[in-house]
């Protein structure tokens, strides 16, 4: 049984374009169906932190957690705010299945994505994966 596992492993490991590109799937897939990651650590970060960072979060994965308050016409975007602040989070990299969130009326979920910074240098998040706070572990 151990070989098969090896090779069924080594096949996986080998159709990948890098380790790098797996771990983040399976962080990304991780984070969408338990709230948590397996191989990567990124920052819990409030809407205060993004705007008030001074590049240190730019590039790197954080989680931001809040209630929905706008979505994009064509689920795009939308906008999450906290007791802090608001923050644009972009979703095109989103599956589908994120926009069941549109039915409740002010969902809170918890996003994970990279901190980027748009034309005026305002943050903006890039959301790789989303969870709600209900089935998240606190």
């Amino acid at each position: 049984m151990k070989p098969i596992i090896a090779v069924f492993s080594l096949l996986i490991l080998s159709s990948c374009h890098s380790v790098q590109s797996l771990s983040t799937g399976l962080d990304t897939w991780s984070f969408a169906q338990t709230g948590g990651t397996i191989f990567g650590n990124p920052f819990q970060v409030t809407t205060k932190q993004l705007h008030f960072d001074t590049g240190e979060l730019f590039g790197k994965d954080i989680v931001l957690e809040g209630k929905v308050e706008y979505f994009g016409a064509a689920f795009t975007h939308l906008l999450l705010a906290d007791k802090e602040g608001k923050v644009l989070v972009v979703t095109t990299e989103l599956p589908e299945s994120y926009k069941e969130f549109g039915k409740d009326l002010n969902p809170r979920i918890r996003i994970l994505g990279r901190l980027e910074r748009g034309k005026k240098g305002l943050p903006y998040l890039l959301a790789r994966a989303v969870d709600t706070v209900e089935h998240s572990p606190k």
